[in-house]
């Protein structure tokens, strides 16, 4: 019984093993036919369309998700048709590809990557890509973000030449690229691109090599036919009605003579229909700046629209009066933004819009917490703004701290806002304005500022021995007790700031000293600092160099004195410590002048002592005098007796010399007693 148990067993294995086998044969034929189908279908102008919409519409970001209305990075590409390749990486998927540093070729739909993130080339220096959960699905200038490489989608087919439709627009394709400011006769019309590559003129819509692609096909299941309606059944014949007997006819009477009819009247001439007007050309639209303007070609419009920008949050640097690709591509996200055509041109429309007070901004509110992602710098342009303000003081991180927040905090108060450290639309919209106010303390040295004026402001309180750490320059939270101490001490009032008062105080000759001036602590420098180190060094509790400066190894000595002697050991020499260093200092200094005077004195009757000896000895007094002395003290005592020679030296140089003065002196008073006695006798 096991043995057919056994048999049937491995059958069923066999079977499940080849159907298994034919199951996923099935499924690799099905893949790759679905793959073939939509190479066919799926092009560049389409992916670059698809996602176009996907930015429109607002889709939102869902890690992993690849479906209409919800994707990721990768996601928004395979969401077209399935195309992409293997969504971990398309790159490796692509069959060419380039760096973006070296330029994104004219190719509308190529893919963009830099590691960890896709997106898709729109054309015209913009793209499109699913960020994050917080921006959801943007739209931005491809240069403005951290592309690394460009590539073509795996599964998408590029034109190689002739017309496009994108967007409503026209683009003419030469050798796998559109054409950009240039004109072209194609079959007998003349058409001009700008630099966006847009056509001025539409071509007849069977030069298309596709159809028109402003909106996307979002690829759903086949539609389920409706069941045709079954015919309804035909109604039954009504029974015919029996036929009444006919009533017997009453004769009638004889009609009178009719009137003989009047004559019509001759219809009047209609007159001839006016020739219609000839409808008036419509005027071609005035263009107020475009690519490549500088202030002066077309008169000082470029930096009036930058400053708008630059306002509107369009712009993250201030007005250059030339209109670059930044100022187009700023343009354009205006123009889509504000429902106007999308060209990067600026015309009266645009330009009445960027004047209008109900344009839309590009702002978005911005909180602690918020960081700019590499791909816009909304966070980064704040900073610098309150910076130029003199509201943010900070360095320019690209992220919301607690510092920014003190600044957005500050410009609120000012402006009688709401103080919450918020900047949302509207306060963004209000600082980059042209009436935006700057701070009027711009003056004063505040809390969390850095730079020259703070490093100034601290040198001071050092002098003044409120502050001991020389390093750095910020003002942080040990200057700004500092700085309290200061203010208290100079009766003004103790805030975060120095204002322009504050620091006048400061600077003047007659600042009041830190009341704890004479407690001597680490960092401090000066002449009594140096009198600490040396009467230290005497009491053998410091052996470095003495420079005036309170350095770590003065603190440790300082320390070892405090232990040595009961007292509290800090390591600051407040007015205890100083005075009792101070007294066994000169203590030491006494007893070390009397052990000289009385080792002199010694030295003395030891050189005496040797003379005598001398003639006993035969030797010289100092041989006696040397013989005499320990090694030790051979140094010492040759410097005592060299300093006695040169001061007996000295002496009798001077002794000889006031003889000579005296002799001098007599010899003269000679010769005038013998003038007089000639003039007598």
């Amino acid at each position: 019984m096991k043995g057919v148990q056994n048999i049937m067993g491995k059958a069923v294995k066999k079977i499940l093993a080849v159907a298994m086998s034919l199951s996923i044969a099935t499924s690799t034929m099905l893949a790759a036919a679905t793959n073939v189908a939509h190479a066919e279908t799926s092009t560049g102008v389409g992916l670059a369309a698809h996602a176009l919409r996907a930015y429109r519409e607002g889709w939102s970001y869902v890690w992993g998700a690849a479906s209409y209305g919800a994707v990721d990075c990768s996601g928004l590409i395979a969401s077209y048709n399935g195309v992409g390749g293997v969504r971990t990486d398309m790159l490796a998927s692509s069959s060419e590809w380039g760096y973006v540093s070296n330029g994104v070729p004219r190719i509308h739909g190529l893919g963009l990557h830099h590691p960890g993130h896709i997106g898709v080339y729109i054309g015209s220096g913009m793209a499109v890509d699913a960020r994050s959960p917080y921006y959801g699905v943007v739209y931005h200038n491809v240069y403005s973000a951290n592309w690394v490489e460009w590539f073509k989608v795996a599964g998408v087919s590029y034109p190689y030449s002739g017309w496009v439709l994108l967007d409503g627009e026209s683009f003419y394709y030469e050798e796998g690229q559109y054409v950009v400011s240039t004109s072209r006769t194609i079959d007998g019309i003349t058409y001009t691109f700008d630099s966006a590559g847009v056509s001025d003129i539409a071509p007849p819509s069977s030069a298309y090599q596709a159809t028109d692609y402003s909106t996307s096909v979002v690829p759903h299941a086949d539609p389920v036919p409706e069941p045709e309606p079954e015919p309804e059944p035909e109604p039954e014949p009504e029974p015919e009605p029996i036929p009444e007997p006919e009533p017997e006819p009453i004769p009638e009477p004889e009609p009178e003579p009719e009137p003989e009819p009047e004559p019509e009247p001759e219809p009047e001439p209609e007159p001839e229909p006016e020739p219609e007007p000839e409808p008036e050309p419509e005027p071609e639209p005035v263009i107020v700046a475009s690519y490549g303007d500088e202030d002066g070609s077309r008169g000082n419009n470029v930096k009036i629209i930058q400053n708008k920008l630059y306002a509107m949050g369009y712009l993250s640097q201030k007005a250059t009066g030339y209109f670059d690709e930044d100022t187009v591509n700023a343009v354009m996200v205006f123009q889509n933004n504000n429902d106007l055509d999308v060209t990067g041109l600026v015309d009266e429309a645009t330009y009445n819009a960027l004047k209008s007070d109900e344009a839309v901004c590009a702002f978005t509110e911005l909180s602690i917490g918020d960081y700019d992602d590499g791909f816009t710098t909304p966070v980064a342009n704040l900073q610098n703004k309150l910076a130029d303000l003199k509201y943010y003081f900070g360095e320019v991180t690209g992220f919301y701290g607690e510092q920014t927040a003190e600044a957005v905090k500050l410009y609120q108060k000012v402006n009688e806002l709401e103080e919450t450290g918020v900047a949302d639309a509207a306060l963004q919209a209000m600082l980059f304005s042209a009436e935006a106010k700057e701070n009027p303390d711009a003056g004063c040295v505040v809390y969390g500022q850095t730079g020259d004026e703070v490093q100034k402001m601290r040198q001071r309180l050092i002098e003044l021995r409120y502050l001991s750490a020389a390093q750095g320059d910020t003002f942080d939270d040990v200057t700004l007790q500092a700085v309290n101490l200061f203010q208290k001490t100079a009766g003004l009032e103790e805030s975060s700031r120095m204002t322009e008062e504050d620091l006048a105080a400061l600077y003047a000759n007659d600042a009041p000293k830190a009341p704890d001036y004479g407690v001597l602590r680490f960092g401090f420098k000066g002449d009594d600092v140096r009198q600490l180190q040396t009467d230290l060094a005497m009491l053998k509790f410091f052996d470095s160099k003495i420079t005036g400066t309170f350095t770590q190894e003065l603190v440790e000595a300082v320390r070892a004195f405090q232990k040595a002697n009961g007292l509290k050991e800090t390591g600051v020499a407040d007015e205890d410590t100083l005075a009792l260093i101070a007294a066994k200092a000169k203590r030491e200094s006494t007893k070390a002048s009397d052990q000289l005077v009385l080792r002199t004195a010694v030295i003395s009757d030891e050189a005496l002592a040797g003379i005598t000896s001398s003639k006993d000895t035969g030797k010289t007094p100092a041989e006696v005098i040397v013989s005499s002395r320990t090694p030790g003290s051979l140094v010492k005592t040759g410097v005592l007796i060299g300093a006695v020679v040169i001061f007996s030296i000295f002496l009798l140089i001077v002794f000889i010399g006031s003889l000579k003065r005296k002799r001098r002196q007599r010899a003269k008073e000679v010769d005038i007693s013998r003038y007089y006695k000639k003039r007598v006798f």
